[in-house]
Parts: structure tokens; C-alpha cells; sequence
């Protein structure tokens, strides 16, 4: 139906892009959904991973399914319908899904800052962790990220500026420039804050433990170099039983209250290592979000406060299309996807238990399968 060659080559070229923007959407739409219920299968079926952090991250896994479910199919109706608008999903089809949209991206952050909470308390107060961090305050801390998030993107139906904020053009976008600036800070910069005060936080703590267990290491080399007492100088050997009657070597004693008074010093450092390997995969988590939202939150707001910034003749058309595609369009769709494949990468148990829940969704499990789902996941370590 097109009359000249550039123009059949130009239809081309936007309907293999159209393909592929389709394609691409669909395969994040599936490893999503997939891979969320996924997490949150393998905490209902296994009693050991029933703890306050996974159920945080459960939450965490919600969102990120409620975005495969309910808002990437209202992107690829868009996507499939050469970027514009479906006729038949009309005005309150596009508010849904950027209603939607919003609290998914709300909850997602505000997750992952309770997260970042647990993970201090855990790594500053190891031995009371268990003690302060209950399911009922870790339900209490889920049940408000989800009101925030729900408040939040309840706000997209209010007129800002007497104007609607949510408009159906040749696409369903938002154009409340007041409303958007709230959504930016409150939803993603102050959390922001406060994620990178808390993990920095946290690594403080993990560098000031590092340090001790090497002073610690020192002092116990030290400690057994042979004494030069007066005894060494005289020729006589110095006896290992020492005038109180306890057996020394060197400087070391085996005091009783001297050990005793160790114990909870050990105790506390154990808990600490474990506590700060079960950070490690969530400040990854952590990492891979701000990757992924960080240019595209900034990309965002700097488009209503200038947009001549990115109508410049300086900035070449191929950058342009360039930086749409990873870092409106690619980096923060997959970042739903990311995360259970995060777990599976550096989780031992996320790891055993979707294998697990595969095998048991499929119906193939034998009795050493049986037995580990009635006890929990025995053989695999807390967190590496």
C-alpha cells in the first residue's frame, strides 16, 4: 500500500521494531510472573525460609507479579498497536494501568527500604535480631509500604492544576508536572536516601567487623610466641602450669572467666557473619533496582522541567533513540524479572527450593523430596 521504496523500507524497519519491542515484552512478562511465584511458593512450601527478611521479600515478589499480571499486557497491547493507545481499552484502561503501574513501582522501593531496615537491625543487633524483628512487626512494616504505595497511586485521579493528569492522546502517558515531581521524591529519591544511608550502614559495620577479626587473628599469634621472661634468661624452662595452677602457653590462659567472658564477644561475631551474608544478595537486589530506575526517575522528571533539553540538535538522533530504549524502555521493564534470578544466582536456599517447587509442581519428587518439605530444607546453608 506504500507508493515508493524508502517508505516500504521505513514500514519495515517499524514493524520488525514493533516485533521486537512485542517479543521482548512478552519474555519479561513470563519470566516475571514466573519467577515471582516462584519466591513466594518456595517460603509457603518450606517452614525453614518462613522468616521476618523473606517475608519482606515475598512482598517484595508480589509487586513485581502484580506488574507481569496486571500492568506489562496493557504495554504490549500499546506496544503491538504500532505505540498508540488501544481504541478499545479507551480512558479508563489507560488509568488503571498507570494506576496500577504506580503502586507496583511504589511497593517495589518502599520493599526494599524495609528490607534495608531488617538487614541493619539484623547485622547491628545480632544477638536480639530475633528477638526485635518478629512476623507481626514484619507484617506491620508490609502492611504500611502498601498503603504508602496505595496512596500514592490513588493520587493520579486528582486534578493537579484543575487539569486531568492522566490524558489518552496518541498514548497513555501523565501530564501533571506537580504530580509527577510528588511521585519522583516520594516514591523513588527520598527512599533512595535512605536505602544508600542504610546499606552504607551496614558495610560501616561489616569493614569495623573485618577489622576486628583481624586484630583478633593478631593477638592469638601473639599470644602464643614463646614468652622472654626472666626465666629464659636464667636458662631455666618456664613450667606451663603457672603459680595459680592454670596451664598456660606463652600468654595464653585458660581461665575459665577469661573464657567465659569470650563467649558472647564469639557468639555476637558469628552472628554477625551470618547476618551479613544474608545481606549480600539483597544489597544486589538493591543494586540492580537503582540501576535499573535511577536514569529513567532522572530522565523523567529533567522531560517537565526541560524539554528543549532533549530537542537539541547537539544530542545525535541514534543517542537519543539509544538512551529511550535501554533506559525507558528495557532496564526498567526487566527489573521485575531480575530479582528472582538474582536469588537463584546467589541464594543457596532460594536456589534448592525452586528446584524443589518445580519438581513438586511437576509431580516428579521422591521420598528425600517428601521428607525435606515436612522438615524444611536441612543441607543447605543460611546464605552465600
Amino acid at each position: 500500500m506504500v507508493g515508493n521504496g524508502t517508505n516500504t523500507t521505513t514500514a519495515s524497519k517499524d514493524q520488525a521494531g514493533i516485533i521486537a519491542s512485542a517479543t521482548f515484552n512478552v519474555i519479561v512478562m513470563l519470566l516475571t510472573i514466573v519467577g515471582n511465584i516462584l519466591v513466594g511458593f518456595s517460603v509457603y512450601y518450606f517452614p525453614r525460609l518462613r522468616r521476618p527478611t523473606n517475608y519482606l521479600i515475598v512482598s517484595l515478589a508480589v509487586s513485581d507479579l502484580l506488574v507481569g499480571l496486571l500492568s506489562l499486557p496493557f504495554r504490549i497491547s500499546q506496544t503491538v498497536n504500532g505505540e498508540a493507545w488501544p481504541d478499545d481499552l479507551g480512558k479508563a484502561g489507560c488509568q488503571f494501568w498507570i494506576w496500577i503501574d504506580m503502586i507496583c513501582s511504589g511497593a517495589s522501593i518502599l520493599n526494599l527500604v524495609a528490607i534495608s531496615f531488617d538487614r541493619l537491625l539484623a547485622v547491628k543487633w545480632p544477638l536480639t535480631y530475633q528477638e526485635n524483628m518478629t512476623a507481626r512487626r514484619a507484617f506491620l512494616m508490609i502492611s504500611f509500604v502498601w498503603v504508602y504505595a496505595l496512596i500514592v497511586g490513588s493520587l493520579s485521579f486528582v486534578k493537579w492544576g484543575g487539569n486531568e493528569t492522566i490524558i489518552v492522546g496518541d498514548q497513555c502517558s501523565i501530564q501533571a508536572k506537580v504530580y509527577i515531581t510528588i511521585v519522583a521524591i516520594a516514591c523513588f529519591f527520598f527512599p533512595l536516601v535512605i536505602l544508600v544511608i542504610n546499606y552504607g550502614l551496614v558495610l560501616k559495620i561489616a569493614i569495623g567487623h573485618a577489622l576486628q577479626m583481624q586484630k583478633d587473628k593478631e593477638n592469638i599469634a601473639m599470644n602464643f610466641l614463646p614468652e622472654a621472661d626472666n626465666d629464659e634468661t636464667s636458662g631455666t624452662a618456664s613450667s606451663p602450669v603457672s603459680s595459680t595452677g592454670r596451664i598456660s602457653l606463652g600468654k595464653t590462659s585458660c581461665d575459665p572467666l577469661t573464657a567465659d567472658s569470650q563467649k558472647p564477644r564469639k557468639a555476637s561475631s558469628l552472628q554477625t557473619m551470618k547476618q551479613l551474608k544474608a545481606t549480600k544478595t539483597l544489597a544486589i537486589v538493591v543494586g540492580v533496582f537503582i540501576i535499573s530506575w535511577l536514569p529513567f526517575f532522572v530522565i523523567f522528571l529533567a522531560f517537565q522541567y526541560c524539554v528543549l533539553c532533549f530537542k537539541t540538535a547537539d544530542i545525535p538522533e541514534w543517542l537519543k533513540t539509544a538512551i529511550l530504549i535501554v533506559f525507558v524502555n528495557v532496564l526498567p521493564v526487566s527489573n521485575s524479572a531480575a530479582n528472582p534470578i538474582i536469588y537463584t544466582c546467589f541464594n543457596n536456599e532460594f536456589r534448592t527450593a525452586f528446584w524443589r517447587v518445580l519438581s513438586r509442581l511437576s509431580g516428579r519428587r521422591n521420598s528425600k523430596n517428601r521428607a525435606n518439605n515436612t522438615n524444611g530444607i536441612s543441607e543447605t546453608t543460611y546464605l552465600t
